[in-house]
This record gives structure tokens, sequence and C-alpha cells, in this order.
């Protein structure tokens, strides 16, 4: 993994965190989740003219298949290496610690680092586990400039090769029935997992990677000189006290 420290200034950003849907996070990936969940696999023939057109019957009646539900990208021909192998792991992530304002209308985290994997997209589902919702952070990029100019990019099917946008932020609470896709080159937080502390969330990953640490993983920590932590923040909405344990 290759580091670097972003100076960002006096920089202040704070956005509320979206529900995890497919068309509003589709400009960075995909979510991947069963959209008919109130359809049983043995009741497809009386339910197939109002389900996607990607869905159709298998294991003799007893499963739904939907197909090609998230795109996966393989860019390392653009990579110095040129070469990369498909890879499989597990991520047991712990919950975050989160400011709690004096409201208790909603929790916040501080964004300290972006990262991005240039050259392939990178899918995370989650495994049942003491823990349950988790916040996806993303960020489009910037033209290229510069500050960049040594980190290296795919030519095509990316943002581009620029650093993060920080003024357009986005954030989204997902659920233990979702699993997201972040598409190739995409800026996005590690992952956070929102609960008490002590608990975690699993997470079965792939992606594909060459183990060079510059084409696999680009990792950028932001600093505000003169402050403690950069004043980037993502508010979590603590709707009820019924839903405050989850968080």
């Amino acid at each position: 993994m290759a580091t670097r420290t972003i100076q960002v200034g006096h920089l202040d950003v704070r956005i509320p965190a979206e529900p995890l849907t497919q068309e509003a996070f589709a400009p960075f990936g995909d979510v991947v989740s069963n959209p008919r969940p109130d359809v049983l696999p043995t009741a497809f023939a009386h339910h197939a003219s109002t389900l996607p057109s990607n869905a159709f019957t298998a294991n003799q009646g007893f499963a739904i298949q939907y197909r090609n539900v998230s795109r996966v990208a393989n860019l390392y021909k653009d990579s110095p290496s040129a070469t990369a192998d498909p890879i499989m792991s597990m991520f047991v992530c712990a919950s975050r610690p989160l400011n709690t304002g004096a409201s208790r209308r909603h929790a916040e985290f501080v964004v300290r680092h972006l990262e991005r994997h240039p050259f392939t997209t990178q899918t995370f589902t989650p495994v049942s586990s003491s823990a349950s919702l988790y916040l996806v952070v993303v960020a489009p990029s910037l033209p290229p400039s510069d500050a960049d100019a040594d980190m290296p990019a795919a030519a095509e099917g990316t943002p581009g090769r620029g650093l993060p946008n920080l003024k357009e932020l986005r954030a989204f609470v997902a659920t233990p029935g979702q699993a997201v896709t972040y598409g190739a080159g995409t800026w996005h937080a590690p992952m956070v997992v929102l609960g008490p502390p002590g608990t975690t969330l699993d997470f079965v990953v792939t992606q594909f990677a060459s183990g060079v640490a510059v084409e696999d993983c680009q990792l950028l920590e932001f600093e505000a000189q003169g402050r403690p932590e950069p004043q980037l923040r993502v508010q979590i909405p603590i709707p009820n006290t019924s839903t405050r344990e989850n968080l």
C-alpha cells in the first residue's frame, strides 16, 4: 500500500450520510442486493413478468439467479507490471469510534483517509457478525495535475488519475443485505463499520492484485495544519433510541 499525506488546510466539509441505493451510488460503482426479497424462488413462474430482466430460475426451481449484478474490472494491462491475479480475502472490521453531538440527533465520522485501487474493482460482501451497518464514503476525482503525476492509473475505464475532490464527498449507510463494489480507480474510505464498541462486521472481499503496492492501493492521509484533525465530517442520523445501539 502506497501512502502519502495531503494537507487540506482550512477546508471544511460536512455532509449527511444517505441510505445506500444503486441509483445514488451509480457514479462510484454498484450495490448488490436482492431486488425482490418478497418473491420465493418456487413462485418464479407466477412473478416472472414482474422480475428484473436479469432474473432466471435455477437449481431445479429452488433458486432465482440474478445475472451480472456488478461490474468486475481488471485493468492491470495498463499498469507497469501489466499482470495481476484474482484474490479473495476476509476483512474482519471493528466498529469505528464516532463523535456524538449534544443533541443526540446524529453521530459524526471524521474522514482522515481515502484510498483507491487504480486497476481493479473491489467488492465487499458482508457476512453475518456482531455489527450490521456500515458506512460507505466516496469522492469523485479531480482533473490530473502535477500532484498526482507519479501515481499510476489506467488509461480508460476509471474516473481518472487525479486526486479526490473533497468538496464533493458522498456518504451512504449500507445494511447487511447489501454488498458494494467500488469502481476501479474510485476514491473511497477504508471500511467504516457502525456499531457499539467491541463489535465487528466481517466482509468477503474480491479484487485483482499484482503485489506492487502503488498499483494495488493508493492511500491518502489528510492533515489540517494547526488542527488536531481534518474538518471532513460525515453526519450519520440517529433517528430514535431503538436504533442508537446499532451505531
